[in-house]
């Protein structure tokens, strides 16, 4: 094999995987995280010295002080090779438990939540550490979780804004790597335990599988997922041409789709889902086919219980999928934590203007469930950054009102040259389509100046934007917070 760092900048250039304005690197402190951080620092110092690297370490709350000493290696190499580092601390656990989710789902969840939430730039990417061998144990694992063929292919090289610089590479290579040019890395001690699937294929029936047959299984999957790719991307083709066909009233017309054919229907199913919930996590073959079990367009109302409290519903010939009663009527409004925005209970036609809110006092939007606060800024311990506050200066104040989505409207995120259309850029970060029409927004004309929980055009929502497009010229500095129903209008 040619030297690792060669052999991935080749593959980055046959994905196209780069160039970008910014890549945000996910660092756990174990040894393929280790060496992309220190493979990407090498490559974009050598042949993309416009891009910004940023490290980004996510602590679950599992470990203990054992996470601390993740955090503490990453940190210090992060210090010696001169890139920036964001840390967050959260309780896996807990939120799991109230999400009814797996600890690695729930994991896998909030640490791409947070990856996003650093990617500023409307070209940024999202690196992570995914070699040969995950891609292996993926698809062995959809396969008996029921897969239709999009399971076999497992990762993407590039989805969306993730990047998956190693995904040609395999686990020995990388920790070779490691050894030679003395990276340090930490074990997590959970991956010994068989208690998690993965580990279990890793450290038991893939060894077996090589030893019996002397095949390699990681290689033979590998190969499995590329030879299919082709023909699942033109069926994909296909079932995304199929879905504005189906549409009627945030929903599809049931006699509609059962004139497709079947391979297809999954496909325009798992379409309609995603843009109702922004994901399809812990959806399995046996839920795509009980879907299409209660396709009937003449029959009855039916409904169907799916995973994470989400339902699918059959009532006058349109199917839709939406939230069990029980989860819709605490997510209905106000800030919606599994959607990260702010979303009125009822469409409205309201428009508020910032200058119309009382400074320090709580404001109920359109007497809805979305409470408000403005604040001017009198010291520099008052900014205190949060996924719903927004900090801007004194000459947007005029300009800016609040308000909910209407056709037509733009967004340009601070830094990009590019503006798109609002609903466009919705679909791509896959907002459900249910809250579009009631997410709260701060607009200048059609001009979107703040999208809480997921991009601004100006201003700033953390440090890194702060320094690099908060741009106040010594003005007067005022913030805007969306608030929890706990906070009181005394206390912040």
């Amino acid at each position: 094999m040619k030297d690792l760092i060669t052999f991935v900048y080749e593959y980055i250039r046959k994905e196209a995987l780069l160039p970008a304005e910014r890549v945000v690197i996910g660092v756990s402190a174990g040894a393929d995280s280790m060496a992309l951080l220190y493979v990407l620092a090498n490559i974009c110092k050598k042949y993309y010295p416009d891009t910004d690297l940023l490290a980004a370490h996510l602590n679950h709350g599992i470990r203990g002080e054992e996470a601390d000493r993740d955090e503490e290696l990453v940190r210090s190499c992060c210090e010696t090779l001169g890139i920036p580092l964001s840390v967050r601390k959260l309780d896996i656990p807990a939120i799991s438990k109230e999400k009814k989710t797996s600890l690695e789902t729930q994991g896998r969840l909030e640490r791409y939540a947070f990856f996003a939430e650093l990617c500023e730039e409307s070209d940024s990417r999202i690196a992570v550490a995914h070699h040969m061998d995950d891609q292996a144990e993926s698809i062995v694992m959809h396969i008996f979780r029921g897969c239709g063929m999009e399971g076999l292919l497992g990762m993407q090289s590039r989805n969306g804004a993730v990047i998956r610089p190693f995904l040609n590479v395999r686990k020995s290579e990388i920790l070779e790597f490691c050894k030679d040019n003395s990276i340090p890395y930490r074990e997590d001690s959970t991956n010994a335990d068989p208690a998690y699937a993965r580990n279990f294929w890793r450290n038991e029936i893939f060894p077996r599988i090589d030893r019996g047959v002397h095949m390699s299984p990681v290689e033979a999957l590998n190969g499995l997922s590329s030879r299919i790719r082709e023909e699942n991307d033109y069926l994909e083709e296909v079932a995304g041409q199929a879905v504005p066909e189906v549409l009627k009233d945030e929903g599809a017309e049931v006699d509609k789709l059962l004139t497709l054919p079947r391979p297809i229907l999954r496909r325009v199913l798992r379409i309609l889902a995603v843009n109702a919930f922004g994901d399809v996590v812990d959806m399995e073959s046996c839920h795509w086919d009980a879907v299409m079990e209660i396709l009937d367009p003449s029959g009855p109302a039916r409904s169907l219980d799916l995973p994470r409290g989400r339902k699918a519903c059959v009532e006058h010939g349109i199917l839709r999928f939406a939230l069990d009663e029980t989860e819709e009527k605490q997510k209905a409004s106000g800030y919606v934590p599994g959607v990260g925005a702010c979303v009125c209970d009822r469409d409205t036609s309201e428009v508020l203007p910032l200058t119309a809110l009382p400074i320090g006092k709580i404001v109920n939007f359109s007497q809805s469930f979305v409470r408000i606060r403005l604040l001017s800024i009198e010291k520099e311990d008052e900014v205190v950054y949060n996924d719903t506050t927004w900090f801007f200066p004194e000459s947007i104040l005029g300009k800016a009102v609040l308000r909910t989505r209407r056709e037509g409207d733009t967004l340009k995120r601070a830094g990009s040259s590019v503006t798109k259309e609002l609903r466009r850029f919705m679909t791509e970060v896959q907002f459900p389509v249910r809250f579009r029409d009631r997410v709260l927004l701060v607009m200048e004309d059609e001009k979107t100046l703040w999208f809480p929980g997921f991009a601004h055009a100006v201003g700033f929502t953390d440090p890194l934007s702060r320094e690099k497009y908060g741009n106040d010229k010594g003005e007067k500095l005022y913030k805007l917070e969306i608030l929890p129903q706990s906070v009181e209008e005394g206390g912040l």
